[in-house]
């Protein structure tokens, strides 16, 4: 996460030590629910997050210490760890820690430069080019790497073992008309939620993105013929929870009015919402958070114009002594 007005480099580091401390309650109802995976995942991505992040400081001439002291790559590490698939290889989390880092954030300039969201170009890349290869997410009613042991999970992730043969497949959107079963629920959706709602009430982040995401796919899912049991259900599956407060919220990457965070909510929300119902991938979550931050120069520019005041929008009439001087 990274901040437009960017504040003192103590304020930074507190706000992202916030961040990050308000996701662990989530990532540890994750591993208890998904396995030992979770951990290892996080650890890696951490590292490479510290490693890239490092790199780059010094490539650049900055100073390597007040650089990693402002704790940005902590927080993004933690996202990436959250948001890449369960049981990737390392190579991938490399690849996709590269496209957010070195591609995103400080191809962009920096910190607070970036224009679309850095865990969610690395995702993109891995979804996009690799998705034949990406193991079927585990789900609460299948969480199949539960029973994974560590040294399992290495050599998943190092790539020393043959892939697993998974009997039953488990999508991450599992939700057909007519077809709903109550399943246990996310119990890591509701930590990462109950993180958000923190963040929102010391207001590091603005409510405004969480609720529109929220009531916009509610909204559309009611409208493709779901019952209302399937609709709130479909808010807890993926990462949706998790998405909502922790990275459609990132405020270098979100609009600057309120009624333009709750257009860009409600976008996100919405092409989310249509990529489970027609599209190929299961969320689809990170094609709708960039489609959105594409649009945000847009929607600024839009709400700016519906708030000026209606005698300032009219053109301006040209004098008669200007027209006689023609």
């Amino acid at each position: 996460m990274s901040l437009v007005r960017r504040p003192t480099p103590h304020r930074l580091r507190t706000l992202m030590l916030l961040v990050s401390l308000c996701m662990l309650p989530g990532t540890a109802l994750y591993a208890w629910q998904f396995g030992i995976v979770v951990w290892l995942q996080t650890f890696w991505c951490l590292l490479l997050a510290l490693a890239f992040e490092a790199g780059l400081l010094r490539l650049r001439g900055c100073k390597v210490r007040e650089g990693l002291g402002d704790l940005s790559w902590l927080v993004l590490g933690l996202i990436l760890a959250r948001a890449l698939p369960l049981l990737v290889p390392l190579w991938m989390m490399a690849l996709a820690s590269f496209a957010a880092f070195v591609l995103c954030k400080h191809g962009s300039g920096g910190l607070g430069r970036n224009r679309l969201n850095p865990a969610m170009v690395g995702l993109a890349i891995i979804a996009i080019c690799f998705y034949q290869l990406l193991y079927p997410a585990p789900t609460s009613q299948a969480p199949w790497t539960l029973t994974l042991s560590a040294e399992q999970v290495l050599l998943q992730q190092l790539q020393l073992a043959p892939r697993l043969t998974i009997d039953a497949f488990a999508g991450a959107t599992q939700l057909a008309l007519g077809q709903f079963t109550p399943v246990t629920l996310n119990l890591s959706g509701l930590g990462y939620a109950a993180g958000g709602l923190l963040l929102a009430l010391l207001r590091v982040i603005r409510i405004e993105i969480p609720l529109a995401m929220l009531v916009s796919t509610l909204v559309l899912c009611l409208a493709a013929g779901h019952t209302p049991q399937e609709s709130l259900y479909s808010l807890s599956l993926g990462g949706y929870l998790f998405t909502a407060f922790f990275i459609a919220t990132d405020p270098v990457t979100s609009p600057d009015t309120r009624a333009g965070r709750v257009l860009f909510g409600v976008i996100i929300g919405s092409l989310t919402e249509l990529i489970r119902e027609f599209g190929l991938y299961a969320d689809g979550l990170c094609f709708a958070v960039l489609a959105a931050n594409l649009l945000v120069p847009q929607i600024d520019r839009l709400v700016l114009r519906m708030q000026r005041p209606w005698y300032n929008q009219r053109p301006k009439l040209k004098r008669p002594e200007d027209v006689k001087g023609e």
